[in-house]
């Protein structure tokens, strides 16, 4: 799986804005990112130091140790997926009960 991620967070809060904040976010080229699937996450969960590394060098903003948005539904309760970057939990949120978390765009 190969995929570009953003050098900085967008504004996450809720779903929707993250969702709208990721598919805002330009990328070199004027190509526009997206919101992470639920694998995409535990991805970069999997390689944050190296990422975190590599994006620190570049002079963009670590990935935080917190809970990510992705695109990814859960159909069997109505919901989307959020995954924790600190220990790689998974968990499913309505996208309108207020939970917040973060965004980061990927291509």
């Amino acid at each position: 799986m190969s995929f570009y991620v953003a050098m900085k967070d967008s504004n996450g809060k809720d779903w929707n804005a993250a969702n709208n904040s990721c598919s805002s976010y330009v990328f070199c080229g004027n190509i526009k990112g997206r919101l992470p699937n639920k694998d995409q996450l535990l991805t970069i969960y999997n390689n944050i130091y190296t990422l975190n590394n590599a994006i620190s060098v570049q002079g963009g903003s670590r990935i935080s140790p917190n809970r990510y948005w992705s695109s990814t539904y859960n159909s069997n309760t109505l919901s989307h997926y959020m995954v924790d970057i600190s220990n790689g939990d998974v968990f499913s949120y309505d996208r309108g009960d207020g939970v917040s978390a973060l965004a980061r765009p990927i291509l």
